[in-house]
Order: structure tokens, then C-alpha cells, then sequence
């Protein structure tokens, strides 16, 4: 037996999934523990272990590809904690990242605190001024070289910064893109002074123009890049000695996965989230569904994206921690309504949920680990759908009367009783998620009823009913591996490389130059898919440009078809270029009397690892009795009333449970209003609707 294992390290929980070459597919969680994230996997290894009556060492001794997401390098992002970090620059150029963008102090906020962005500040600079050093070089926008780089500065500079404390140092030079001379030069002199400092080209990290993103994505590269070697070190170190000698890959936030000792980690930004939206495409597939929201509750955040047509959406302008990055990502928003999300009462005598979170530890007071301020979990608790003697099925018990006491301590000013209290904490958690979702699918140009939403995370099949309730979505899929679902969005990422190359032309241009670029970009990509013994069979190549109106700033990734592409069919590409213009902006947004240009070209590869397949069940009992565990009082619509509580590893595909009701899983809870009807499909999955909508299901 062989197996394959994905680790997803959320800011709560360590999540596993197990797939074996005999299609067996088994879960498992554990805390996240902090700086030692190796020992919080290990943990979820060995309850994986435990269900498939194997030990973590033997587990590990089959397993053949151990890949891995999580959220060390935003970490860095939002806290500033990454390693000391040096910038030499293009001299001229030493305040582009204190200067940043106009937009600095919005980027990433929410529609109010865009309307009152004169309350926020410019994010903090990542690199302070005392280590930052101009340098004499410059190449224009041709690629010609202006100004020779000065070696002896370059070398005294990269001293200065070496003895002042930097660990890493980020080389940013200016149109470093259309020519990456100067900084290989920096590269190889710094390499021989300092081989112990970690060095961060930018025309390699972000091959694209706008120095300030360039330069920012960059910069974290550099801050988080001795981190995140520390970690894969640990973990290899760790796993080895358990028995693990396979192959060791990372997930990516663009959708795919690396190779560890070729992982870029700016790169694994919000890989966690970008693993779900790769697994809800997949399901989505699977049960025929296109069109998908994926909705992820978490402990600590509510991450939504859209995948329509069967295909995720990438950003076109990624910012995380206020911070405007340049590289691809698929787009995911989030905010701060998950399940650790702390309940709080404002000076105005407001009820507020999150963004803060209570975490992993001290996590929700009913963990019992010295949390004292009520969060989502509590809430849920007091109003019944939390089982206090089945959470992660039964290996936790949770303090139901703590969780009591906090919410109603919460609630006394507001003149609220307990359960009052837990149903507007639930209700305004609701809301946020729900508000999210409208945003992303609207913003979008598409129509939510048209969509289905996967709801999965820890706390996605307590939530999914009510929010898609508030956003006339129809029908919600709580998927079978729902509470750890990112990480089978991580097991089943393909391997990805991708090429880019900055080439700024108007469309229609000299068809040898554009054609070529594309060439040269495949090449690069096939190549290194050869290199991983990717056989052609398996290989799937993407082609796409960045383009713009002539008097815009900001861009679109249109892709484009391999015969389209080397036939330099400059028409099609106009006209698909602006019928995806005006279906992300609205009709006759569009300005072609500007001109149309090409500002990237791209290729991605892709390489299909063989992943085992889940075949489905052919049950169609509509009966669930024997999933039947017990009657509980439920909260729904202003009271208390009787529901039926079922387990889900009892459930068989076909079985009908009409709302109230509770399914209970080892790894997450199903809530089902009264007004709503639970199916179990083929595949397993729980999903949530009218009965109308079952029966179109079959």
C-alpha cells in the first residue's frame, strides 16, 4: 500500500488528509501548535495513522508524496516577524516602498474603510530606511543598460547591511524585467562575501512591471524566506526520522503545487485558502456543478472565492496585509467570522463578532484552556448545535456550562439572556458571511442564484444553510471531508510552473516577436515538467496575456488557446479581451479607441500526479434511521424545538433527513433549519435545500 498525504496548518487546526492507492481516503485534525507546527502535524499524522490501524512511522514508511499548506508565510506578512531584512535598489529608487501607492492606505479594506480611508495609514514598510542602499545602475525600459552596475558599491553596500543585522537581503533594480543582468551580478557578488545570507532577485520572484509591487513581493520573499527554510528543514527532519523518504511538495497560492527545495515562499500566501477552491472544483466536477462559491469557516476567518464555469478566478490585484503584491493567486476574500471569532460589546452598547479570534490557544472558553471572552463556538453551543461530548468526535469535551456563563456575562449590559445573546453572536456571524458572499458573486457580474455553495471548515456545515438562506443561493454541498477539506485541496493539487515574461506591445504587434515569446515561455515550462518526469500524457499547458486599454493602469488575464496563440490571431484576441473586459466591469465599459495592449505573457504548466479516485456508492435508501443518535433542543427562529441528531458515518447515499435536525461528523457539524431538507449523494456529500431541489438532484 501506498499513500499520499496533504497537511494544511490553519491558524486553529492542523489538518490531514490520507489517500491510499486503494482509493481509502481518511481524515484527521489536531491543534496548530505555534512555532513548532511540526509537532501539531505530526499529531494529526498519528490520529490518520490510528483510523487506518497504522502508526505515524508506518504510515509515513508508505507514504510517497507528503505535500503541504499553511500559513507561515502570512504570518510574516501580518505580524512583520520574519527575519531582518536588507534592500539594494536602483539609487533614486530607496523610498519606493515608504512612498508606496496611492491607494496604500485602502488596499485590501473593506467598502466602509474605503469610504473613510483618511482614518487609515500607509501600511508600515516592511524594510526600515537604515537598511535600505541605493545603488548605481540603471537599465531602461528597452533593457538597455544606462548605467553600469557598480560592483565595489554593491559589495560595500551588501557589507553595510550584513554587519547591521540583515539575515537576507532583497535585490529590487529597476526594468530588472526587460533586463536581469545587474541583478544576477548582485547575486553572484553577494553570494561570494556572504554565502550565508539568503538573496532575493525581484525580476525572478515578480517578472512584471510596477516596481512598487515588484519590489514589495520581493521584500517578502526575503522576510519569509529563512523562515520557511527553518520549517521544511524541521519537518523533512521530523518526518525522516518517523520513516518518511518520499517526495516533500508545497502548495502554492496560484493553485498548484512545487517541489520543496524549489518553493519561492512568497509564493504560498494564502496557499490554505487557494487549497479549497482547488478541492470544490474538483468536487464541483464530480457532481456536476460549474458553478461554485466556496465558503471556508474557519477558526479564525471566513474565506470566500468563486469558481464559474469550472474555473477558480485569480486576482487582479492581490494585497494581503494592506500590502499590493505582484504574482498570480487565486482570488480569495476573507473576513473575520469563524469559529474562534471573540463576540464583543462596543462603548455604544453594539454587539460585534470578530475580526479577532480567539485562536487555537487559548481558543473558545468552552475549550476549557483559559479563554474568557465568548466566541462563534459558544454561541453555537448554548443554542444546541454543538454536541458538548461529540466535538472532534468525542476526543474533546467541551465546558458547556463555561460557555453559558461567558455569553451571558456578554450579554447582561445589553439586557440580553443567554440564549438572546448566542442567537444574535450567530446571527450577526451569519450576516458577515453572508455579505461576503454577495460581494464576491455580484462584484463579479454573476447572479448567486445560478451558484452552489461548498461550505466546508471546521464550522462550514453549522453556517452554510443560513448564510446561503440570505443570499437566495439554492442549494448548499457540505462535502464528505468537510473539516478538512483545504487539505484535500492540498493532496490533489497539480504540479505547476510558470513562466512570465514583461513585454509591453501594442495588439495587434509584429506577429514573429509575439509568437516567439510564447514559444521561448513554453519551452522554459516543458522543460522543467521533464524535469519532474512528468510524462507528456500528463502535462497540460495554459497560455495567456496580461492586457490593458492604452489609458488604464491596471490589467486583465485573458487566456488564450494554443491555436489562437501561434497563429497570432490578433482579431480573436481583441475580441475575447473585450467581452472579458466588460463581463468583470459591466457592458460598454470598455475604451478600444484607446488601443489594446499586451503587458505579460504567460505560461503556466501543469502536471497531473496520479491521484487515487474515490468511486461513488450506488445506495438509494431514503432512510436514515440508522444514522439516528438521539433528540436534541435546537434553536431556530426565536425558541428552542425538537431535533434529530444523526451521525454521519452512519449515513448511506440516498438518505433524506428533513430539517430540525443536526448531522454529526468527527471533524464538523451540519446544521439543517426546519425549512430545509439534507440529502446524502453518491459521493457522500450532505447537501442542503428545498425539497424541490432534492428532487431535481434525483
Amino acid at each position: 500500500m501506498s499513500s499520499i498525504i496533504g497537511v494544511d496548518t490553519g491558524g486553529t487546526f492542523t489538518d490531514v488528509v490520507v489517500l491510499q492507492d486503494d482509493g481509502t481516503t481518511v481524515s484527521a485534525k489536531a491543534a496548530t501548535t505555534g512555532d513548532d507546527l511540526e509537532v501539531g502535524i505530526l499529531a494529526a499524522i498519528t490520529e490518520a495513522g490510528r483510523k487506518l490501524a497504522l502508526g505515524a512511522d508506518e504510515l509515513l514508511g508508505q507514504t510517497e508524496i507528503f505535500r503541504l499548506s499553511g500559513t507561515t508565510v502570512t504570518n510574516v506578512v501580518l505580524t512583520g516577524q520574519g527575519v531582518a531584512t536588507g534592500l539594494l535598489t536602483t539609487v533614486g529608487f530607496e523610498d519606493t516602498l515608504h512612498i508606496g501607492r496611492g491607494k496604500s492606505a485602502w488596499a485590501g479594506g473593506t467598502e466602509e474603510e474605503v469610504r473613510r480611508a483618511y482614518r487609515r495609514l500607509k501600511p508600515a514598510p516592511l524594510v526600515p530606511k537604515p537598511l535600505v542602499r541605493g545603488i548605481a545602475e540603471r537599465v531602461d525600459s528597452t533593457g538597455s543598460v544606462v548605467v553600469p552596475l557598480s560592483h565595489e558599491q554593491l559589495a560595500g553596500a551588501a557589507d553595510e547591511l550584513v554587519d547591521a543585522g540583515a539575515k537576507s537581503l532583497a535585490v529590487c533594480f529597476v526594468w530588472s524585467v526587460r533586463n536581469s543582468g545587474h541583478e544576477l551580478e548582485a547575486r553572484d557578488i553577494i553570494a561570494k562575501r556572504h554565502p550565508d545570507v539568503s538573496v532575493h532577485l525581484s525580476h525572478a520572484v515578480a517578472p512584471s512591471a510596477g516596481e512598487y509591487e515588484r519590489f514589495t513581493t520581493t521584500v517578502v520573499d526575503a522576510l519569509a524566506g529563512p523562515v520557511m527554510d527553518r520549517l521544511l528543514r524541521r519537518l523533512r527532519t521530523t518526518l525522516g526520522d518517523h520513516g518518511f523518504d518520499g517526495e516533500l511538495l508545497v502548495a502554492q497560492a496560484d493553485g498548484g503545487a512545487a517541489y520543496a527545495e524549489e518553493t519561492r515562499p512568497v509564493s504560498t500566501l494564502q496557499s490554505g485558502p487557494a487549497a479549497g477552491v482547488i478541492a470544490s472544483r474538483n468536487e464541483g466536477r464530480s457532481i456536476g456543478k460549474q458553478n461554485v462559491v466556496t465558503a471556508d469557516v474557519g477558526g479564525t476567518s471566513f474565506d470566500v472565492a468563486v469558481v464559474a464555469d469550472g474555473e477558480w478566478l485569480y486576482s487582479r490585484e492581490p494585497t494581503v496585509g494592506k500590502l499590493s503584491l505582484s504574482l498570480p493567486m487565486i482570488e480569495v476574500e476573507s473576513v473575520g467570522a469563524g469559529g474562534g471569532s471573540i463576540a464583543w460589546v462596543d462603548e455604544l452598547d453594539v454587539l460585534h463578532v470578530g475580526p479577532h479570534s480567539a485562536g487555537a490557544n487559548p481558543g473558545p472558553v468552552c475549550y476549557g484552556l483559559g479563554g474568557t471572552e465568548p466566541t462563534v463556538t459558544d454561541a453555537a453551543l448554548v443554542l444546541g448545535y454543538l454536541n458538548p461530548e461529540y466535538f472532534l468526535g468525542g476526543r474533546v469535551e467541551l465546558a458547556a456550562s463555561a460557555a453559558e456563563e461567558a455569553v451571558t456575562k456578554l450579554g447582561e449590559p445589553l439586557g440580553l439572556t443567554a440564549t438572546e445573546t448566542a442567537a444574535g453572536i450567530f446571527a450577526i456571524a451569519n450576516a458577515h458571511m453572508a455579505g461576503l458572499i454577495t460581494r464576491r458573486v455580484v462584484s463579479r457580474g454573476y447572479d448567486p442564484r445560478d451558484f452552489v455553495v461548498f461550505a466546508y471548515g471546521g464550522a462550514g456545515g453549522m453556517h452554510g444553510a443560513f448564510y446561503a438562506a440570505e443570499t437566495d443561493i439554492p442549494e448548499v454541498v457540505i462535502p464528505a471531508l468537510a473539516g478538512t477539506f483545504s487539505a484535500l485541496g492540498v493532496t490533489t493539487a497539480p504540479l505547476l510552473h510558470t513562466a512570465r515574461r514583461h513585454d509591453f506591445a501594442p495588439i495587434p504587434m509584429d506577429a514573429d516577436r509575439f509568437v516567439e515569446n510564447f514559444r521561448e515561455l513554453q519551452g522554459e515550462v516543458v522543460a522543467m515538467l521533464e524535469r519532474d518526469g512528468v510524462p507528456e500524457k500528463d502535462r497540460t499547458l495554459v497560455y495567456a496575456l496580461d492586457m490593458r486599454y492604452g489609458v488604464q493602469v491596471h490589467t486583465v488575464r485573458l487566456v488564450i488557446s494554443p491555436e489562437t496563440c501561434f497563429a497570432a490571431d490578433f482579431e480573436t484576441i481583441r475580441e475575447e479581451f473585450d467581452a472579458t473586459y466588460e463581463k468583470l466591469y459591466g457592458k460598454g465599459s470598455g475604451y478600444g479607441d484607446a488601443g489594446r495592449f499586451a503587458t505579460a505573457f504567460i505560461v503556466e504548466g501543469y502536471g497531473r500526479l496520479a491521484i487515487p479516485s474515490r468511486a461513488p456508492s450506488t445506495g438509494e435508501a431514503k432512510d436514515p434511521s440508522p444514522a439516528f443518535a438521539e433528540t436534541r433542543d435546537l434553536f431556530f427562529d426565536g425558541s428552542f424545538v425538537k431535533g434529530s441528531i444523526y451521525r454521519y458515518g452512519a449515513l448511506r447515499a440516498g438518505n433524506e433527513i428533513p430539517g430540525p435536525a443536526v448531522i454529526e461528523a468527527p471533524e464538523t457539524t451540519i446544521v439543517v433549519p426546519p425549512d430545509r431538507l439534507a440529502w446524502v449523494d453518491p459521493y457522500l456529500n450532505v447537501r442542503i435545500g428545498t425539497a424541490a431541489a432534492a428532487d431535481r438532484e434525483g
